[in-house]
């Protein structure tokens, strides 16, 4: 009988341990929320707050693509254009009008490349105004920059930047419960995005 209480007594001790560990997401993160509000969840809400003069938001936006690839539709990504020092809020407006009108993907690569390829300021909004030419949505960006609705929505988004604290780009926000940037991989988008599938998939693994 003292066996049995003693093997009784272990383990109930180990098996909380046990449960744990196995409950653990692995991954480096920053713990925000209850994590215990990721349990059971069936899609990851990723939230990227990213910068279009930001190298590592430049190189995200492929990379990103795997992490669609692999848990298609159980992953929502929404992006959130930020802006700081004497950058203005052109690229982010121009952000949600494109978004309105179903070209972001395009126009948000085509401000990239324009920057990082071509080496052209695109804060100025004569460059906004220019690629929006190109794309025939002149008169809805001209419109679009003078909208309240527009300007709310990128207000919108430096609010929740400060919210959360994304005080580097890209900071990535999981189901407004764990937080991830670069610099916890070593700097590196490619090894950010690894970071992020292994987070992923730890966190859907039983649903």
């Amino acid at each position: 009988m003292r066996k049995l209480s003693s093997l009784l007594i272990a383990i109930f001790l180990f098996f909380p341990v046990w449960v744990q560990a196995e409950e653990k997401i692995r991954g480096k993160y920053e713990v925000i929320g209850d994590i215990n509000k990721l349990k059971n969840i069936k899609t990851i809400e990723m939230s990227e707050f990213f910068n279009y003069s930001c190298g590592h938001c430049y190189r995200f936006l492929e990379a990103s693509k795997r992490l669609h690839s692999k848990f298609k539709d159980k992953l929502h990504h929404k992006k959130f254009p930020i802006y700081w020092g004497n950058q203005t809020a052109y690229p982010a407006m121009a952000f949600y009008i494109s978004d309105e009108l179903g070209i972001e993907e395009e126009f948000t690569q085509e401000l990239f490349d324009t920057n990082f390829k071509l080496g052209v300021d695109i804060f100025q909004p004569k460059v906004i105004k220019f690629l929006a030419r190109d794309f025939k949505i002149g008169k809805e960006m001209t419109e679009g920059m003078q909208s309240a609705a527009i300007k709310a929505k990128t207000d919108r988004s430096l609010e929740m930047a400060q919210q959360f604290k994304a005080n580097e780009t890209p900071t990535i926000i999981i189901n407004k419960t764990l937080k991830v940037a670069p610099s916890m991989s070593n700097g590196s988008v490619e090894e950010m995005t690894d970071n992020l599938e292994l987070i992923f998939t730890d966190i859907l693994k039983n649903n």
